[in-house]
């Protein structure tokens, strides 16, 4: 076996942070974090429409992938919570947790045949829908 090796990094013009590991048995897992960073999600699960992300984090490791991105809408929590619903659904999850508390919803799930999951949580603050999401793909 191989000795574990890392590297980390920040970006001083971006901010973007970087960071790979290969552990002792050659799998390596990589992150990347910032506003920059492409916000690419496990399928079928897409950025909302109207969203502004302003934060994406992204963790790879074999064919697996989590991603988190943060990002504000002009749009309602309720059109953005039906918008994630539907594609939860077409990933084959069936949302099973699901609180709706003053002005913000959490909806989540997982489907472990196919080995994904998702979070979102959503807050409607004045005229903007805070959103922050969280898909999971192809981890054991």
């Amino acid at each position: 076996m191989a000795e574990p090796v890392g590297s980390y990094d920040i970006d001083p013009q971006t901010g973007e942070i970087r960071a790979t590991h290969t552990d002792a048995a050659g799998i390596t897992t990589t992150m990347r974090a910032g506003e920059a960073v492409e916000a690419r999600f496990p399928e079928p699960f897409t950025a909302y429409p109207s969203a502004k992300i302003t934060n994406t984090t992204r963790v790879e490791q074999g064919e697996g992938a989590f991603v988190t991105v943060e990002f504000t809408s002009p749009d309602p929590r309720k059109q953005i919570v039906e918008f994630y619903r539907a594609q939860a659904k077409e990933a084959g999850i069936d949302p099973d947790i699901e609180i709706d508390g003053g002005e913000t919803t959490t909806l989540g799930g997982e489907n472990l045949d196919v080995k994904t999951s998702f979070a979102l949580q959503v807050t409607r603050v004045g005229d903007v829908t805070e959103g922050q999401l969280s898909v999971a793909s192809g981890f054991d």
